[in-house]
């Protein structure tokens, strides 16, 4: 970020990353954030005083909208800029019901266009809060106005849906600097297929117990080019979707077959069960890539570690000397002299 938009810098995101992997590090920057869960809460609370703020200026007749989102993003900016919040969902969510307020003090037609002004304002808030929820958000409203708006053509929100995974699969092996950006690909390869079939069901709910073959050739067709870059490239979200999407494409499949619903669970569980034995089977004796059987310590690793420690020790320095402040032992003849008996006894006794 720059100084019109403050924010974590690249190196910032990946020590917060290096933290989740490594719980027991922290991270130097001046950033604060919270975990998942008060991030959630904090989003609601914000949410509570954004809607009291907007009722408020409503019953003062005042320009609720406008004065409701300057107060909001406002504050998140104050927040960030002299608080060093980010990621805290205290900013995150003044800044995106602060961009939904504004749009709800605006006057109303009732035109299904609203849905893209709504995208627009969570791609805008996840854009400025580096937020993977808000950018997915956004792409879900985006899927939901071609649905609303082509209502009679339930294959244009399953094509759309399908495009934006296929093209989010395809950044996905690019190596990003943020993993921020990371996030907000693998969060749309993992929602999409399941919001564009949902957007074709509301189609789909007048006309029970026909499937729709073209919808099933759709999400049969991404979940291939899921499941080959998935095994591929070696990602395991693409792995995920492609199951997500293949689990769509079943429930859209299960009205070609007349068959009892008992019938049809009793063949997807043996089908399921067939398939984890083939994949055990093949991958027993596996070293690389996809593996199964775990791996024998070989000893290395520790000593990988004691190479480790040793790389680090100083070299080349001779060990520290002391200079003796005690009696001279050398003078044979003084009464220090310790060449007989014991207990300080000397010749000279």
């Amino acid at each position: 970020m720059n100084d019109w938009f403050p924010g974590p810098s690249v190196a910032d995101e990946r020590a917060e990353a290096l933290q989740k992997l490594l719980p027991g590090t922290k991270p130097e920057t001046a950033w604060r954030h919270n975990g998942l869960l008060l991030r959630i809460v904090f989003t609601v609370l914000a949410l509570i005083a954004t809607a009291a703020m907007f009722g408020f200026l409503s019953l003062l007749s005042l320009p609720k909208g406008l004065l409701t989102a300057a107060a909001a993003i406002g504050i998140s900016e104050l927040l960030i800029r002299k608080e060093h919040f980010f990621r805290t969902g205290i900013e995150s969510g003044l800044w995106i019901w602060g961009t939904f307020a504004f749009i709800f003090g605006l006057s109303s037609t009732g035109k299904v266009e609203a849905l893209l002004v709504f995208a627009a304002a969570a791609a805008l808030s996840g854009w400025r809060m580096r937020n993977t929820f808000f950018g997915v958000f956004a792409a879900i409203l985006v899927v939901a106005y071609v649905a609303f708006k082509w209502e009679h053509d339930p294959l244009s929100a399953m094509a759309v849906a399908s495009v934006v995974t296929i093209g989010a699969t395809i950044a996905l092996q690019r190596v990003w600097q943020r993993p921020s950006t990371e996030r907000l690909f693998a969060g749309l390869v993992l929602v999409m297929p399941v919001a564009g079939y949902l957007a074709s069901l509301v189609h789909s709910i007048s006309r029970s117990g026909q499937a729709n073959v073209p919808i099933i050739a759709i999400l049969g067709a991404t979940a291939i080019v899921l499941l080959a870059c998935g095994v591929l490239w070696r990602n395991r979200v693409l792995l995920v979707s492609a199951v997500l999407t293949i689990a769509c494409a079943a429930i859209e499949l299960r009205d070609l077959f007349d068959y009892s619903t008992e019938a049809k669970l009793i063949a997807a569980g043996v089908l399921v069960a067939a398939i984890a034995a083939a994949l055990g089977r093949a991958l027993r004796n596996a070293t690389r890539g996809f593996v199964v059987t775990p791996v024998q310590s070989s000893g290395y690793e520790e000593a990988m570690q004691i190479g480790g420690i040793i790389s680090v020790a100083p070299h080349g320095s001779a060990p520290a000397s002391h200079e003796h402040t005690g009696p001279d032992l050398a003078d044979s003849s003084g009464p220090t002299d310790k060449s007989f008996g014991g207990g300080g006894a000397g010749a000279g006794y």
